[in-house]
């Protein structure tokens, strides 16, 4: 019988050193490691069962799955699915999930929030889990490629949402504002990358530790913004440092059918699969699209009377240009909208950027003014309204705009501001998409006119002025960099009024818009002038030249204006360069030393004898010219003597000035011994003694305002006469 030990007395615990702390926590590390080493021991025997049933895919119909579970996926990713809810696949899930399970390459398009972020992380977990990738060992398995550090963020956290019970490592590359260094250190340890071009372009070229050897499996996500041409050499480089042998997928919402395009990252022959290409539309069906006609200067106030007419609505609003969606962000944000209102450009911090995408995401009532970072992929919820304040640039912008709102299956509005000119072009456009989209008219009497407002704010923070001055700048360059003309014209545009509308009192020089209005004026007058000299018409001038001269005679002839427009040039460039001399301060060195250079005599003397006659040149020794070392060594001397006498001047003004010090001292005290004799009898005199102007001498009259003290007797001496 074991007897029982002494109790432990009642009272507070202990406290832990740092060491038992440490040993706890160490411990506690080991029995985490040791089961989840030895749950992927026990889960490695059924890899082999899971891959089996791949057999079975291409002859299923999966159309009618209502669960994950119907398809052949580990535990893990079961488990994880549905712990992120999601259970029930949609349909570009059950379409692609067959061919990308079983290994082979994959082109899919379907159209905005159907789930395609879901249909590219689920074949790649499940690539590594086929593979037995280790976390420690094998380095990277998986790369994805967003082109976009809001879309790389999303997909990011899906990824370790739907894989946590795996035992993967998964790191966020993106953009400028991260630590590079840190990067280097730890990325050839991940095994999935999520991350956009540049920054993955430039750990390629840099990171001697980061190595793609072993790499399995391509995801790129917005594949059709990926492969034109502003990605085009970063994915050349990319692609070139990457193994044949993989696996590739590429999802989009308008994807591209260009064979040379998926050459370029395909390996092998890729599936393609488009869910909803035979739809009665391209965009969701849940979704409601109107357009509104305006003109250009109306625009701000029609956007800002929409915002303060939906406030508790959730609105995102899309803009062209970042000096357009930063100036009308920090404007309207001085005007308080009553909403919460905020602004995503390119040109952000990556740090503030993201903030903004995860408070926006987190809000159900506010607004986001943005450009096109965010019209793609990125996964909002509860979108009300999309606005699209400038028309998008494609059709496949357009699509991916409004793609914002009414996703999964949930209700949506977008609204589109066109002006009169742009309404037909724009109709055909998307009607050849199939997209449906109606006129709406906007009441004359809800909208705000805060032309005034703007302008108050204008004075109150001068640096919105200047980003009011980008935003004209930045929405002209925009539209006359757009190739279809038809829809983009920058002469229909009133520039000066859309600058009014911005609250500015004036617009300063736009140089692209003067030098294409220069270079149109030139080219209509080489039009006319080519128009006047056809071929069979011929002036009366050359009529009487051809009677004198062969029939081959070479004429040479100003037909473009040439020689006009050179001279023209060259007058206006002299008038400048004459205008800034005469502007600059010449000063009687740079004078002296120029008339040198040129030649010019100076300092001479001509001296003439009684008769008239020129006697010879005088100066230095008869000399021509101005000796300037003789001049300095003159002026130094003479400066020496000037010196020299301002010193006896001043010494002379100090002698004299003590002098006179000197003799009124003497006064005063000679005047007091006088007084001090106690004379009796005043001296009187008028006439002979009295000055030559017949003045008397008062001064010797007591003060009556002085107090005097003392005997009385010395009182009346002084008061008697």
């Amino acid at each position: 019988q074991i007897m029982p030990g002494p109790k432990r007395p009642k009272g507070p615990r202990r406290p832990q050193d740092e060491g038992e702390k440490r040993n706890r926590a160490m411990l506690q590390d080991r029995a985490l490691k040791k089961a989840a080493h030895l749950k992927q021991k026990g889960t490695n025997a059924t890899v082999e069962d899971v891959v089996a049933k791949y057999k079975d895919l291409s002859g299923t119909d999966f159309s009618a799955c209502s669960s994950f579970r119907d398809f052949p996926l580990s535990d893990q990713t079961i488990k994880g699915l549905e712990e992120a809810e999601f259970t029930c696949p949609t349909e570009i899930q059950r379409d692609s999930l067959p061919f990308s399970l079983t290994g082979g390459d994959l082109v899919a398009a379907a159209k905005t929030g159907s789930g395609k972020t879901l249909a590219l992380v689920v074949p790649l977990l499940e690539c590594l889990w086929r593979a037995r990738w280790s976390r420690k060992t094998d380095g990277l398995g998986a790369l994805v490629i967003s082109p976009t550090r809001e879309l790389a963020l999303q997909t990011f956290n899906t990824i370790n949402k739907v894989g946590k019970h795996h035992d993967f490592s998964c790191c966020l590359l993106m953009g400028a504002g991260t630590d590079v260094s840190f990067e280097m250190r730890r990325l050839h340890l991940m095994n999935i990358i999520v991350c956009t071009p540049g920054r993955l372009q430039q750990h390629l070229d840099e990171n001697e530790l980061f190595q793609c050897d072993n790499m399995q499996m391509l995801v790129i996500d917005e594949a059709d913004r990926i492969l034109d041409m502003g990605f085009a050499k970063q994915i050349n480089a990319i692609v070139a440092s990457l193994p044949r042998e993989r696996q590739t997928l590429l999802f989009s919402a308008t994807q591209t059918n260009d064979v040379k395009q998926l050459a370029r990252v395909c390996t092998k022959d890729p599936v393609m699969v488009s869910v909803h290409e035979k739809s009665a539309h391209a965009t969701p069906e849940e979704l409601k699209q109107c357009y509104l006609v305006c003109n250009e200067e109306e625009k701000v106030n029609l956007l800002w009377s929409f915002i303060q007419h939906h406030k508790h609505k959730k609105t995102l609003v899309f803009v062209s240009s970042c000096g357009q969606a930063r100036f009308l962000t920090e404007a309207f944000c001085h005007l308080r909208p009553g909403t919460s209102l905020m602004g995503l450009w390119g040109t952000m911090k990556q740090n503030k950027r993201l903030a903004v995408f995860e408070t926006f995401e987190r809000r159900q009532k506010a607004c986001l003014i943005a450009t096109d970072v965010a019209s793609r992929g990125l996964d909002f919820s509860a979108v009300d309204w999309v606005v699209q304040m400038d028309a998008p640039a494609t059709i496949d912008d357009y699509i991916h705009r409004v793609g914002r709102t009414a996703r999964m299956n949930k209700a949506g509005s977008a609204l589109l501001f066109l002006s009169e000119r742009q309404v037909p072009t724009m109709q055909k456009m998307l009607a050849e998409r199939k997209i449906p989209i109606q006129e709406t008219k906007h009441d004359p009497t809800r909208v705000t006119d805060i032309k005034l407002k703007m302008q108050g704010v204008l004075a109150a923070f001068p640096e919105l002025n200047q980003f009011a001055q980008k935003y004209v700048v930045s929405y002209l360059r925009s539209v006359y960099l757009m190739s279809n003309k038809n829809i983009f014209d920058v002469d229909s545009i009133d520039a000066k009024a859309l600058a009014e509308s911005l609250g500015l009192a004036a617009i300063k020089r736009i140089r692209f818009l003067q030098k294409r209005k220069e270079g149109k004026k030139l080219i209509v007058k080489e039009k006319k002038v080519y128009e006047g000299h056809e071929f069979g018409e011929e002036s009366d001038d050359d009529g009487e030249e051809s009677e004198d001269e062969g029939l081959l005679t070479v004429k040479k002839r100003d037909v473009f204006n040439v020689e006009e427009e050179v001279k023209k040039e060259q007058t206006t460039r002299a008038a400048a360069e004459e205008k800034a001399r005469s502007n600059r301060v010449i000063t009687k060195i740079k004078e002296a030393k120029s008339q040198l250079k040129k030649g010019i005599p100076l300092n001479h003397k001509i001296r003439f004898d009684e008769e008239g006659a020129e006697a010879g040149g005088g100066g230095e020794g008869g000399a021509r010219g101005l000796d300037l070392e003789k001049a300095i060594q003159r002026m130094g001397e003479q400066d020496k003597t000037d010196k020299a006498e301002w010193r006896e001047r001043q010494k002379a003004a100090r002698k004299e000035k003590k002098l006179k010090e000197k003799e009124k001292r003497k006064k005063k005290k000679g005047g007091e011994e006088e007084k001090g004799e106690g004379e009796d009898e005043m001296d009187v005199r008028i006439g002979g003694n009295s000055d030559e102007d017949g003045s008397v001498d008062l001064s010797w009259l007591p003060d009556p305002d002085k107090k005097r003290g003392g005997d009385s007797d010395e009182v009346r001496r002084d008061c008697s006469f």
